[in-house]
């Protein structure tokens, strides 16, 4: 399915979408690539960014995507079951609902592992749960062992705090946090800290995401990065001139 048909189908399903189709422009042109095959999605929500990422296989007829998020995901309307049914998406999606991500990510490492070594499999990751230190720093170490030379992972909301969340910042348990923690960019931590620092990445912040790209600078997959970002900005232009309209 092409972008113009999922951003447009759902655009007529009445939700409020936690993915942007500025992101989703990016998702989708990171998982038509030929060469992914294999998706990770770490917080499915109603299934928005999904649908993306999954349109993008159906595009190109190839590939699956694994997506997991806790059960209460599932009661949200629509849920992810409902969006993917709706767009005739479902075949290329496997979702998983657990406690927690790095739960299951543990299990796939699991599958993976053999004589002390991982074979890993994922050629593209979205991270967009927990944004916090504790959960997405552990997640990037994680999927790290799982993911290709060659492999992207893609983290959103580098800037969001717990102390500007619309949805928790009132909340018991985000007024007990220390000051630091509510205020703290944590995916930036993770993103700074972690990925930078860890060899053989490169990182890019484009807007509220950073992408992490699991190889060398002169690899072709990296050198598609400037046309990449040319659709994601041109999206994001069309997007805030359809919100005036």
């Amino acid at each position: 399915m092409r972008f113009e048909g999922v951003a447009a189908g759902l655009a007529n399903v009445e939700y409020r979408p936690l993915t942007s189709p500025a992101v989703g422009r990016l998702l989708y042109e990171l998982a038509l690539d030929p060469g992914t095959e294999e998706v990770l999605e770490l917080g499915f929500a109603n299934g928005t960014s999904t649908a993306y990422l999954a349109a993008a296989l159906e595009e190109k007829g190839s590939g699956h995507l694994t997506t997991i998020d806790r059960p209460t995901a599932l009661e949200r309307h629509p849920n992810i079951e409902e969006l993917l049914e709706r767009l005739g998406l479902r075949a290329w999606v496997t979702p998983l609902v657990a406690s927690s991500y790095n739960w299951t990510l543990m299990r796939l490492l699991e599958q993976r592992t053999a004589d002390a070594a991982t074979q890993p499999y994922i050629d593209l990751c979205f991270i967009d749960g927990a944004h916090s230190w504790e959960t997405d720093g552990f997640a990037f170490l994680l999927v790290d062992r799982l993911l290709q030379p060659g492999g992207w992972i893609v983290f959103d909301d580098v800037r969001w705090t717990y102390a500007a969340s619309p949805s928790l910042h009132g909340s018991p348990e985000v007024a007990a946090m220390p000051e630091e923690e509510r205020v703290e960019q944590q995916v930036r931590k993770v993103v700074d800290l972690l990925v930078r620092t860890t060899p053989d990445y490169q990182v890019c912040l484009l807007g509220n995401l950073a992408l992490a790209f699991k190889g060398e600078p002169d690899e072709p997959q990296f050198q598609n990065l400037p046309a990449i970002a040319s659709a994601f900005l041109r999206e994001s232009t069309h997007s805030l001139a359809r919100a005036h309209n």
